[in-house]
C-alpha cells in the first residue's frame, strides 16, 4: 500500500509540472514540510518561477527526484511545455519525452517511456540532463578540472562526464563536502531545486522572462513604479490578476507587502507582467576604498578598503565596468552581497588654483612609448604625452616600486598627478601580468553570442615556436572582454561579425584570472605566407614595411606583438628580428599578425642604462674595483652582443660593491664579496667550506678567467655579479664558438633540484647569425649565476621566479654538454 501511495504522490508532482505557470501563480506555495528546511528559499523561488512545485501544500524536499519529474523540469525550463502538450494531447509525460528524446536529454523507448518516469535520478544523472538542455558546449579532456578535484570523481560515468564538469564549472552543484561528489548518490528535489536556483540567469530567457533589480519608487493606482539598478524602470501591476508572489525572509507573502523603497529583486514576463519577487531586507553597508582588481570575465572586483581589508565583489550584468579601472577610489553600496551601487570619485579643492589632492588626477592607458624623461600613452581619445622625472616619478608594478627600465610597450599604465595643470607624472602603476597576451591562434567563427559577447571558434590552432599547432579542442569558446575585432584596418562589432560566420580569424588572447578573451582579433584577408627575418625598411606614413625583401602593408589590424604584450605598428622599428604571418590577396601582401622576436634584455634602456656582459681574466682586485683583460696573449676579452660574443681589446675596471655577487662555478660556492676583495681584512677561520678558504687564502681568483655582469649608467660600470670558471674554458680556440646564446621563458621549476624548464626557446646560430627555433629545454642551474631585474637571485631563492618570465641564458659547451652560466631575466 506504501508503494502504491508514493507512485500516485509521484504522478501528481508530474502532473503539477504541467499546470500553466499563470495558475501556478495562483496556488499557494507556503509549503508546509519546509519550514526548517536548508533549501526553503531555493524552494520557494523555483516554486514560484513555476519550475517546480509540491502537491496537497506539500514540497517533499527530501523525496528522490524521479526521470518523470526531471525531464518535465528540463523541458518547461526551455519553453517546451506547450509543444509537448501539442505532440500528445492525451499523454503529456508521453510528450515531455518524445522532446527530451529529440533533444538527446536521455536515450530510450517512447513507447516503454524509458527512463521509467518513477525511476529514482542519480546527482550525476540530474546534472548531465541539466547540461545538455542549456545546449552549451561542454568542456573536454584537458578542460575536465573541476571533477577532478573530489576524490570519486572516476565513479562518473564517461559519457556524462564533460556534463558534470560544465554544471560544476558554472557553479550550479556542489560535492557533498569538499573531497566527496557522490555521483552515483540518489538526488532529493529540494537539492535539484537548490542547482535550478543557481542555474535560473541562465535558464530563464528560454521562457521569455526577464531578472530586474531596482527600487520601488511609488506605489499607487494598483501600479508598482521601479527604478531599476541598470538605470531602467518599470511599472507593474500587483493588484487582481496582476498579483505576483511576493518572498521575504523565507515566506511568501501578496505584493501587497511592499513598499515605497523596497529594494527588489523581480521577474517579469513576455508580456511585462511579474511573476515573482524577492525583497531584500539585508542590511545596507557600503564599502570605501580602491580598486585592486577587475575581472571582466567572471565580472568581478576586489576593493581594499581604508581597513586594510580587501573584498571580492560580484557585480551584476546591469552594471557598467568600462569606466573602472585600477586604483580607481569607489564607494560600493550593498545590501547583503548584491552590489547595488558603484560611486567614483575625482576631487578637486575648489579653494586651491591648480591644486588637487595628490594622486587624484589620472590617466589610465596602453604605453606607446616611454624614455627617461617622457610617456607616450594610447587612451580612448586618442595619443597623450607626459612628462616623467627619474627621480621624481615612482613605479609601481604588483604593489612593489620597480625601476624605469621594467615599464615596457604595450603595458597598461595608470598614471596619476599632484598638480591639475602639470604634464609632470608623479607615479605610474603598471597592471600585472594577467592582461599580458598569452599567446595568438586562429581558427574559423562558427558561432557568435552578442548577448554574452562570446564566439565559438572551429578547427583552432595556437601558434608556437613559428608553427600552427591544433588545439586539443575541436571548438574553443572565446570572451570578447575589452578585446577588439578589426577586418583589415577597419574596427567592426559583433553584430558585423555575426554576419561573417565561417570566416578565419587571427586571435590574439589572454588568459586573465583564468578565463580565455580576445585582446584583438584580425579576419583573414588572404591565402598565408610566413617570413622570419629583419625589418629592412618601414614607412609608418603609408603604412608599409619590407621584411625579407618583400613589401607588407600594415593598418590598424595589424596584431604586433612584443614581450608578450600587445603594442601598436607604431612600435616596430629597423633591423628588428620578426616572425611574420601574411595575407595576400588580389597580389597584395598584408601583415597580419608580426610577432617581435628580440629581448631586449641586452639591449640599450629607455633609462639610459645597459646590461654588460664580458668573458675575460681577472687582472687586479682591490679597494672595490676589479680589473679584467685578454685571456693570454693572443686572445682579447670578449663581450655580449646582440650577435653573440665579440672581441674586446684592452683591459677595462669596474667597480665592486658588497652587493655584487660572487660565485664559484667550480665549487658550486657563493664567496663572501669581502673575501674577494681583499682576504687580508677577512678572519679565514669564518669561512666554513675548506676548499673555498683555501683559495681565498691563496688569492686563487687572480689571473682566473670568469663571466661578468655589468650595469653601464651615465656614472660608470658598475658589476653586480661574477661567475668564476674552470680554467681549462680558456683555451686559445675555443673562446667563441664555444659560447651560447638563448632565449625562452621560465617553466616548471624544481626548486630541489635546481633546475628549471625553459619554453619558448630560441637559440642565436653563430653560423647564419640568426635566431632559431628550439625546442623546450631543462636547465640545470648549479654553476649558474642568476640576476632578475638586475638583483642577484640565489640557487635557494629560485621559488621568487616568475613562470613566464623572460630570460636570456649564456650557457659554454664543455665536453659536448651545454653548462648554463649566466641567467639574466625581466619580470
Amino acid at each position: 500500500m506504501k508503494k502504491k501511495t508514493l507512485l500516485i504522490i509521484s504522478f501528481m508532482l508530474i502532473l503539477n509540472f504541467m499546470i500553466p505557470n499563470n495558475l501556478i501563480k495562483a496556488q499557494s506555495i507556503n509549503y508546509t514540510d519546509i519550514d526548517k528546511h536548508w533549501a526553503k528559499r531555493e524552494i520557494l523561488e523555483v516554486s514560484a518561477l513555476g519550475y517546480m512545485t509540491g502537491s496537497g501544500g506539500k514540497f517533499y524536499p527530501n523525496r528522490k527526484l524521479t526521470y518523470g519529474e526531471l525531464l518535465t523540469v528540463a523541458i518547461r525550463a526551455l519553453g517546451l511545455e506547450g509543444e509537448a502538450q501539442t505532440l500528445e494531447p492525451t499523454n503529456h509525460l508521453k510528450g515531455i519525452y518524445q522532446i527530451a528524446y529529440d533533444l538527446a536529454l536521455v536515450e530510450g523507448d517512447i513507447e516503454k517511456l524509458t527512463p521509467n518516469p518513477s525511476t529514482r535520478v542519480t546527482r550525476e544523472e540530474a546534472a548531465n540532463v541539466l547540461g545538455r538542455a542549456l545546449g552549451v558546449e561542454p568542456p573536454l579532456g584537458h578542460n575536465i578540472i573541476e571533477a577532478k578535484k573530489f576524490k570519486d570523481y572516476n565513479k562518473i560515468a564517461q559519457h556524462r562526464l564533460p556534463y558534470v564538469e560544465l554544471v560544476l564549472q558554472k557553479g550550479y552543484m556542489k560535492g557533498k563536502n569538499a573531497t566527496t561528489l557522490d555521483p552515483k548518490g540518489y538526488i532529493t528535489r529540494a537539492e535539484f531545486a537548490k542547482i535550478l536556483s543557481n542555474a535560473i540567469d541562465d535558464l530563464i530567457h528560454y521562457r521569455g522572462i526577464t531578472k530586474k533589480i531596482g527600487q520601488i519608487s511609488n506605489i499607487e493606482l494598483g501600479n508598482i513604479t521601479i527604478y531599476n539598478t541598470d538605470g531602467t524602470s518599470n511599472i507593474i501591476g500587483y493588484e487582481g490578476k496582476n498579483q505576483f508572489p511576493v518572498q521575504k525572509d523565507k515566506k511568501i507573502y501578496p505584493p501587497s507587502i511592499l513598499k515605497t523603497r523596497d529594494f527588489i529583486t523581480y521577474y517579469i514576463d513576455s508580456n511585462g507582467r511579474c511573476i515573482y519577487a524577492e525583497l531584500n531586507t539585508k542590511k545596507e553597508t557600503v564599502i570605501e576604498g580602491t580598486i585592486r582588481e577587475i575581472n571582466l570575465t567572471d565580472r568581478e572586483i576586489v576593493v581594499w578598503d581604508y581597513n586594510d581589508k580587501r573584498h571580492r565583489l560580484k557585480l551584476d550584468p546591469y552594471i557598467n565596468m568600462d569606466q573602472l579601472y585600477f586604483e580607481q577610489e569607489v564607494a560600493i553600496t550593498l545590501k547583503g552581497d548584491l552590489v547595488t551601487k558603484i560611486t567614483t570619485f575625482d576631487y578637486v579643492d575648489p579653494e586651491r588654483d591648480g591644486y588637487i589632492i595628490p594622486g587624484t588626477r589620472f590617466r589610465v592607458g596602453t604605453v606607446l612609448f616611454i624614455s627617461n624623461d617622457e610617456v607616450e600613452i594610447s587612451t580612448n581619445s586618442g595619443r597623450e604625452k607626459f612628462k616623467i622625472d627619474p627621480i621624481y616619478t615612482t613605479i609601481y608594478k604588483k604593489n612593489q616600486r620597480v625601476e624605469l627600465f621594467q615599464v615596457k610597450e604595450g603595458d597598461r599604465v595608470l598614471l596619476t598627478f599632484d598638480d591639475i595643470y602639470s604634464p609632470q607624472v608623479s607615479e605610474i602603476k603598471v597592471e600585472d601580468e594577467e592582461k599580458h597576451i598569452a599567446g595568438v591562434m586562429k581558427g574559423k567563427i562558427q558561432l557568435v553570442d552578442e548577448r554574452n559577447k562570446e564566439i565559438l571558434i572551429s578547427q583552432p590552432e595556437r601558434l608556437y615556436q613559428g608553427k600552427w599547432i591544433p588545439l586539443s579542442k575541436s571548438n574553443e569558446r572565446i570572451k570578447l572582454g575589452t578585446g577588439s575585432i578589426y577586418e583589415g584596418g577597419r574596427k567592426i562589432s559583433l553584430q558585423d561579425l555575426n554576419k561573417r560566420k565561417g570566416t578565419e580569424a587571427y586571435i590574439a588572447y589572454e588568459n586573465s584570472y583564468g578565463n580565455t578573451s580576445i585582446s584583438k582579433m584580425l579576419l583573414k584577408s588572404g591565402s598565408a605566407m610566413e617570413y622570419k627575418d629583419k625589418v629592412q625598411n618601414i614607412d609608418y606614413g603609408v603604412g608599409q614595411l619590407v621584411v625579407d625583401t618583400n613589401s607588407f602593408n600594415i593598418h590598424e589590424g595589424t596584431i604586433v606583438i612584443k614581450d608578450n604584450r600587445l603594442v601598436d605598428p607604431l612600435n616596430l622599428n629597423l633591423n628588428q628580428n620578426v616572425y611574420l604571418v601574411s595575407d595576400l590577396r588580389y597580389g597584395s601582401r598584408g601583415a597580419s599578425v608580426i610577432s617581435i622576436e628580440d629581448t631586449g634584455i641586452i639591449d640599450d634602456r629607455i633609462d639610459g642604462t645597459r646590461l654588460l656582459v664580458y668573458k675575460g681574466k681577472i687582472e687586479d682586485i682591490s679597494d672595490y674595483r676589479l680589473t679584467i683583460g685578454r685571456y693570454n696573449y693572443k686572445t682579447d676579452k670578449e663581450i655580449l652582443t646582440s650577435s653573440g660574443f665579440r672581441s674586446n681589446s684592452g683591459s677595462e675596471e669596474f667597480t665592486l660593491t658588497l652587493n655584487t655577487l660572487v660565485y664559484d662555478s667550480q665549487l658550486e660556492q657563493l664567496i663572501p664579496t669581502k673575501a674577494f676583495l681583499d682576504s687580508r681584512y677577512i678572519d679565514l677561520i669564518d669561512i666554513k667550506d675548506k676548499s673555498l678558504r683555501n683559495r681565498i687564502e691563496k688569492g686563487y681568483y687572480k689571473n682566473k678567467p670568469a663571466y661578468m655582469i655589468v650595469k653601464e649608467t651615465p656614472y660608470g660600470k658598475e658589476a653586480l655579479a661574477i661567475n668564476l670558471i674552470p680554467q681549462d674554458q680558456n683555451s686559445y680556440n675555443q673562446t667563441i664558438t664555444l659560447d651560447h646564446s638563448t632565449l625562452g621563458e621560465i617553466g616548471d621549476i624544481n626548486i630541489d633540484e635546481k633546475t628549471l624548464t625553459l619554453t619558448k626557446v630560441r637559440t642565436y646560430n653563430n653560423l647564419t647569425s640568426r635566431w632559431d627555433y628550439n625546442q623546450d629545454q631543462t636547465l640545470n642551474l648549479k654553476k649558474a649565476v642568476i640576476l632578475v631585474n638586475d638583483q642577484p637571485l640565489s640557487l635557494e631563492e629560485l621559488y621568487k621566479l616568475r613562470k613566464g618570465a623572460q630570460a636570456y641564458i649564456i650557457k659554454h659547451n664543455d665536453s659536448a654538454k651545454d653548462i648554463p652560466y649566466i641567467l639574466l631575466i625581466e619580470d
